[in-house]
């Protein structure tokens, strides 16, 4: 008999949807020129990520990037038999690692990009050479092009997995999935230290730049 076990907690849940709204937002904002609003839905993503990036490893067991980490064997075996897992499934680790990859590296490109205004020029454009300044602003703009297509790709294949296998999307909104049977562990913890760390990366975040940026607004 299977029961409902905690998979997710609270913080990887409020990460990812969090994310997925952010990463809209600055998409919108970056084409509309709104730049005082893209900077700051920019740091707001960067203290989340940040904050996500030490909880995986010390978070949650499910949370925790040691729990799915997979070599390519395992997540190829895994795409000819998929199957439900409490977590993040072997095929399905490599999308996630490469998408925290393509945003840290979106944010840190931002930070050197000109874009010949003031508000809009990252903070580390007076203090590097032209070319690299240049080398960013390109990365930061062919780059996003990039994680639009990977989302595009990892909504598809969650849509598929929900629809054949398990309901990986429901289960990032409740947190709760089907579990072999009642001893199932639990698998999560308190998040609430997740949630300082973010508060105290937006309050330096807001120190360095957020201040001058809402006058823009």
């Amino acid at each position: 008999m299977s029961v409902k076990v905690q998979v997710w907690d609270l913080a990887v849940r409020v990460f990812h949807w969090s994310q997925v709204l952010l990463l809209v937002g600055l998409w919108y904002t970056g084409n509309e020129g709104l730049m005082a609003q893209h900077q700051l839905m920019a740091y707001t993503l960067a203290a989340l990520l940040i904050a996500r990036l030490s909880w995986g490893i010390y978070g949650s067991a499910t949370a925790r990037f040691s729990h799915f980490a997979a070599s390519p064997l395992a997540a190829l075996r895994y795409l000819r038999r998929p199957k439900p897992v409490l977590g993040h499934n072997p095929a399905g680790s490599y999308m996630i690692f490469f998408l925290i990859f393509l945003v840290s590296l979106q944010l840190l490109t931002g930070l050197a990009t000109f874009d010949n205004s003031y508000i809009s020029d990252g903070p580390f454009v007076r203090y590097l050479s032209a070319d690299w300044v240049s080398l960013a602003s390109k990365i930061h703009k062919l780059n996003i092009d990039l994680i639009i297509i990977c989302v595009a790709i990892h909504i598809s294949a969650a849509l598929w997995h929900s629809w054949r296998h398990d309901n990986v999307i429901l289960t990032l909104i409740t947190g709760k999935a089907k579990g072999a049977d009642g001893t199932a562990p639990n698998l999560t913890k308190h998040s609430w230290s997740y949630f300082v760390v973010t508060a105290l990366l937006l309050a330096l975040f807001y120190v360095w730049q957020g201040e001058m940026l809402l006058k823009f607004i």
